[in-house]
C-alpha cells in the first residue's frame, strides 16, 4: 500500500477575531452580523492589497496566508487603524475590536486550507493581543523590527 504524501510549507499565519463576538450575538444578532460583514469586507481588501490569501472563516474568526511576513504586520497594523477609525464615526452598538496573531512556522496544506503548527501558534497568539492589538511571534518579529515602523 502506498503512503500518501503530506504536503507542508512554511508561510506567514495572521490570525484574527472579534473581541466579545459572543456577547455581541446575545445582544444583537442582527446587527452584529452586519457589523461583521462591513469589517470581513475591509479585511478581505486589506489582505488582498498585500498579497494575502484568506484561507478559513469560521464565525467572527480569519485565518489568512502571506509569503511576507512583513506585508502580513503591515496588513494587521492597517486594520486594526481602519477598525479604530470605523469605530470612532458610528454609533457603540455598531462598533468592534479585534486581536490579531501573527506567526510564521510550518503548516500542512490540504486543498485550499492551511492546518498545523503554524497556524496553531498564530491563533494562540492572536488571544494574547490586547483588543485593537497585534501580537508578533519572535521570529516575525525578528524579521519585520527593522523593515517597519511597527
Amino acid at each position: 500500500m502506498a503512503e500518501t504524501k503530506t504536503d507542508r510549507k512554511v508561510t506567514v499565519i495572521l490570525a484574527t477575531d472579534v473581541v466579545g463576538y459572543s456577547v455581541k450575538m446575545e445582544e444583537n444578532e442582527d446587527q452584529t452580523l452586519k457589523n461583521l460583514k462591513v469589517c470581513r469586507g475591509i479585511i478581505e481588501e486589506l489582505v488582498n492589497e498585500h498579497h494575502g490569501r484568506i484561507f478559513n472563516t469560521a464565525g467572527d474568526s480569519v485565518l489568512a496566508e502571506f509569503q511576507s511576513a512583513v506585508e502580513a504586520v503591515i496588513c494587521g497594523s492597517e486594520f486594526q487603524n481602519t477598525i479604530k477609525e470605523r469605530n470612532n464615526s458610528v454609533p457603540e452598538e455598531e462598533q468592534m475590536e479585534f486581536r490579531i496573531g501573527i506567526n510564521m512556522g510550518d503548516v500542512v496544506i490540504e486543498g485550499d486550507n492551511l492546518y498545523g503548527e503554524g497556524v496553531n501558534v498564530a491563533a494562540r497568539l492572536e488571544s494574547l493581543a490586547q483588543p485593537g492589538g497585534v501580537c508578533l511571534s519572535k521570529n516575525v518579529h525578528e524579521i519585520v523590527n527593522k523593515k517597519t515602523d511597527f
